[in-house]
This record gives C-alpha cells, sequence and structure tokens, in this order.
C-alpha cells in the first residue's frame, strides 16, 4: 500500500491543469492533498473532499473566492483507488475529513488535515491543534488503525526548529502520536512539515521518501510511504 500527500498551495505554481498532470504521473493508493482544488486525477476512481470554504465572503479573516479568482478552495482532499466504508464525525469539517477503508491491512481510518492552516497565527493554530487531537481520540477509541495525514507545518528533525509553528506544538504532536501508538513514518525527511503517521502495528516493513521537491508544483515537499507487508 502506497500512501502520498501534497499541500499544492491552491494549485497557484502550475495552475490547475498543471497541477492536475503532474500528479497524474504518480500511482499511489491513496493520496492526500492540502489546500487544495477539485481536480481530476486519472489514476484514482475515487475522490472525496472536506467541506468547501465559503464563497464570496471574508472566511477566517480571508476571501478565498477572491485569491482564486472564483474556484472553490477545500482544504483536504482524498484519492483512492477503492471506495470509504465509513464517514466519522470531525470537529471541523472544513479543514478536517476522517473516512474509514477496508483494505489489505483490515479497516484503516485516514484522518486528513491542515494544522496551521495561517501557521502559527491564534487562535487558529491553537483551535486546529485541539481539533486534531480531539477528533483522533474518538476516532481510536473505534478504530485503532488511524493514519494522520496532512499539513501539520512541523518538522520533527532536531536542529529544524525553524521550520515547525512552536517547540509546544510538536511536543504535543509526538505525545498525541505516543498515546495513540501511532508513528511518523516522514519524521526523518529533512525540511519537512507534510507527515504520515501511522500505527505502530504497521511500521516494521515500510519505505518513505520524497515524491516532488519543494518549489515543483508548491513551496512544500510531497512525501510517500510504502507499507510492504
Amino acid at each position: 500500500m502506497k500512501i502520498a500527500t501534497l499541500n499544492i498551495d491552491w494549485a497557484r505554481k502550475k495552475k490547475f491543469s498543471g497541477t492536475a498532470e503532474f500528479l497524474n504521473q504518480f500511482d499511489f493508493d491513496f493520496l492526500i492533498l492540502t489546500e487544495a482544488v477539485n481536480l481530476d486525477l486519472q489514476n484514482f476512481p475515487y475522490k472525496y473532499l472536506c467541506s468547501r470554504i465559503p464563497e464570496n465572503t471574508v472566511y477566517e479573516n480571508f476571501n478565498y473566492s477572491e485569491y482564486l479568482k472564483g474556484e472553490k478552495a477545500f482544504r483536504t482532499v482524498l484519492y483512492s483507488k477503492i471506495p470509504y466504508s465509513k464517514k466519522y464525525a470531525v470537529t471541523d469539517d472544513k479543514t478536517n475529513l476522517a473516512l474509514e477503508f477496508e483494505t489489505e491491512l483490515g479497516k484503516i481510518v485516514f484522518y486528513c488535515t491542515i494544522i496551521g492552516t495561517w501557521f502559527n497565527r491564534k487562535p487558529f493554530v491553537d483551535i486546529e491543534l485541539q481539533n486534531t487531537i480531539q477528533d483522533c481520540r474518538k476516532i481510536y477509541a473505534e478504530n485503532k488503525n488511524i493514519f494522520i495525514v496532512g499539513d501539520f507545518n512541523t518538522s520533527f528533525r532536531k536542529g529544524e526548529e525553524r521550520f515547525s509553528i512552536s517547540s509546544s506544538t510538536t511536543e504535543t504532536l509526538k505525545s498525541l502520536f505516543k498515546e495513540l501508538n501511532l508513528i511518523n513514518s516522514t519524521s526523518e525527511i529533512e525540511e519537512n512539515i507534510d507527515h504520515i503517521v501511522i500505527p505502530k502495528v504497521f511500521s516494521d516493513d515500510t519505505e518513505y521518501g520524497i515524491f516532488v521537491d519543494k518549489n515543483v508544483v508548491s513551496d512544500h515537499k510531497g512525501v510517500f510511504m510504502t507499507i510492504l507487508n
């Protein structure tokens, strides 16, 4: 199973057609895009979008319709080779999406998120962090095979604090992963703030890497991980 994530920065750099054309080069089982628009990707029969950001109005201090010239904005989108079997309620459905899939690994849940939509600006960052903690604890109580995927705006490598919202955010996320028996499979990628966090039970036979460097599609790296067993 191959999972990938990328913040496409609203497809501004390569525009919509160029971003879709680029992403169509890759064959993932699941792809989670953040700061996304509604792209049609030919390799995925299924596409699931969080609730769109309200149009033609100021939402959380910003008019996304004006910024994107009328294009609809979605903070998280999940592309899949298979249909989901269950949808979980989330605290903020304009930022987060939680879907369960029946796979060869069993029933797994993808919790797609952005923490720090405005980086370290308060109150947004604190609310988004607490929403993630609250949602993931609730989901874990039902299904311990939870994958937390998306843009954390946080590097977990020692010495890369400048790539993180704050040390307290980093430590809070580490504590959450420990509490839920998860491991961050992408934590050692240099200067990386987008992550794929997986249950420890799947962590023994994995590979991880970068499928696109930053400043190609956006100012984020696209990362992937493969569970081999």
